[in-house]
């Protein structure tokens, strides 16, 4: 055999053993299929199929908005070694698609498996361990209710489309007149002028519709004024230190933007469950699923009027123009 021959040969089998120590190295990991998904929770996990050369350091599945999420991305860690595990995915925001993938790492390298998706669901997360009551409005539509002190708040936010009187509420779906003071009659738009957005997150109005004297709330009850606003914020104060607005905000991720110090302290305790429903500002959508709710107040003027930025604690402010478009909680009378 000439030796050209013997060189070709040697060098296959050496690709051969080579493949296979690759092989034994880093075993065939599977993604599971995601199962119990929530609006902020799920669980995933992976099969890593037989020992190889290399041990398994650590395991896990990573996630995230874009394909081909990776250890850049949230990700757990769910021991070592071989054989199924599970894990559970946190910090999710309800209706939205994610990509997920199982890994395991050797002193090498990071393998991953195939690629899954799932979509969270959307509901909110109202606190289990209260007594909510109920209210319905002239649409029908029907809202929890929750007493922080002496007063009884809407827990959700206000979807109506028309007065007390059943006068209807003008639907302006342009955007560009939602800003300053293109309008002086009452209005209302959908967050993205998507109804999709209306069990959730209620309509955003302009501070006409809040301050109407034909009254947007259900009967017995009214839009807030700053007063009313302020005797909450005195109520909390008297026995919260700062930060109480975390009391008063939706416990996880589903609605809210994630951080660390949300996790830490936001508890829902009083029921109130605001979630960041956005704004209509200046020709556009913004803000919603950020860090802070906003709401008009019935205290005002044609000259600007009074809403409430609610994130670590409530403030007022009080010249607000009054063709913004924010969210509306009703208290009772």
């Amino acid at each position: 055999m000439k030796p050209e021959k013997y060189i070709l040969i040697l060098f296959a089998a050496l690709l051969i053993i080579s493949c296979e120590e690759e092989r034994l190295a880093n075993p065939t990991i599977s993604t599971v299929k995601v199962n119990n998904i929530g609006a902020s929770e799920a669980i995933g996990g992976g099969t890593i199929d037989a020992d190889g050369i290399l041990p398994v350091l650590s395991r896990g599945v990573c996630w995230g908005l874009i394909s081909n999420p990776t250890l850049g991305d949230s990700y757990t860690m769910d021991g070592k070694g071989v054989g199924s595990y599970e894990s559970m995915l946190t910090n999710l925001n309800a209706n939205r698609q994610y990509f997920v993938r199982a890994y395991y790492t050797n002193e090498n390298d990071t393998v991953y498996g195939d690629q899954l998706e799932f979509t969270t669901v959307d509901y909110i997360m109202f606190n289990p361990g209260l007594k909510y009551g109920s209210v319905e409005d002239i649409d029908g539509n029907e809202y929890k209710t929750i007493q922080i002190g002496d007063q009884i708040w809407m827990a959700e936010n206000l979807k109506t489309t028309r007065y007390q009187n059943g006068d209807p509420i003008d639907h302006l779906t342009d955007i560009n007149k939602w800003g300053h003071f293109q309008i002086n009659t009452g209005a209302y738009i959908y967050y993205d002028n998507d109804i999709i957005n209306k069990d959730i997150h209620g309509a955003l109005y302009n501070w006409h519709a809040a301050a109407d004297t034909r009254n947007i709330a259900p009967a017995g009850w009214r839009v807030p004024s700053k007063d009313d606003w302020q005797k909450l914020i005195d109520y909390l104060n008297s026995y919260a230190n700062d930060n109480y607005g975390y009391k008063l905000r939706e416990t996880t991720s589903a609605h809210w933007y994630f951080n660390a110090q949300m996790r830490m302290v936001s508890t829902n305790s009083t029921g109130l469950t605001s979630i960041p429903s956005g704004k209509a500002v200046g020709g556009k959508f913004m803000d919603k699923g950020n860090s802070c709710a906003y709401y008009w107040t019935s205290t005002g003027t044609l000259d600007g009027s009074s809403c409430i930025y609610l994130h670590d604690n409530i403030i007022i402010d009080y010249m607000q123009p009054n063709a913004r478009g924010f969210s509306i909680r009703c208290i009772k009378n």
